[in-house]
């Protein structure tokens, strides 16, 4: 039951995500103008770019990071481009109001080659291409962080309740020990009490001899 509600929760997410907008834009790349690919994926960079990384990685390519820019070299992939291509992707902040909503740009360029991009196939922004692996993986990044992040507070307020009842196991050894205190207290005073008896009949019979 639980491992249908996950999957029922991470498809309402996805398909939250995958209709996010898609189209072109124009960004500064090496202090030149160029026209890229975009989208606009819903949720925070950190998490979109982490989850390229590891879309990425499945298929075996890592990224090189340069001024903001994640490069994965010698890609070959036709999700990506019909032939052979370095991919360039930029994940930023949609606007400073909007912090979990983000941007990525990208394009495909010959390998080696900056100034000369490839052309995209056709389903590079269709519901079973790029793009769609992209909003999934996001929203399954998310999950997964979300998850350490509970995992992290569980663990803190299970060490907070554990450090409680060590201090409550001290302060019962404090309260024995007081009470073990004011018990010995009381038969010392009993004790006390017999001996200023003792002290106090020696001083009047000293005092009846000073008088006789």
């Amino acid at each position: 039951m639980k491992k249908y509600f996950l999957l029922l929760l991470i498809s309402i997410a996805c398909g939250i995500t995958v209709s996010a907008q898609v189209g072109e834009a124009v960004v500064e790349f090496n202090k030149a103008k160029r026209t890229v690919k975009s989208m606009e994926i819903s949720d925070a960079p950190d998490i979109v770019e982490q989850a390229i990384k590891s879309k990425m990685l499945k298929s075996g390519y890592k990224p090189k990071e340069s001024k903001g820019w994640m490069i994965f070299k010698d890609i070959d992939d036709p999700e990506i481009s019909n032939e052979r291509s370095d991919l360039y992707i930029k994940v930023e902040r949609k606007s400073r109001k909007e912090k979990e909503a983000s941007l990525v740009y990208f394009f495909a360029s010959k390998p080696g080659d900056q100034a000369t991009p490839v052309p995209f196939e056709n389903n590079m922004l269709s519901g079973d291409g790029f793009y769609s692996s992209i909003a999934s993986y996001t929203v399954t990044e998310r999950l997964e962080k979300d998850i350490r992040d509970q995992e992290e507070v569980t663990k803190k307020t299970q060490k907070k309740y554990d450090d409680l009842v060590k201090d409550q196991a001290s302060l019962e050894k404090k309260i024995k020990n007081l009470q073990e205190d004011l018990e010995d207290n009381k038969k010392k005073q009993e004790t006390q009490v017999t001996e200023v008896e003792t002290q106090r009949k020696i001083l009047e019979q000293l005092k009846s001899k000073r008088n006789s």
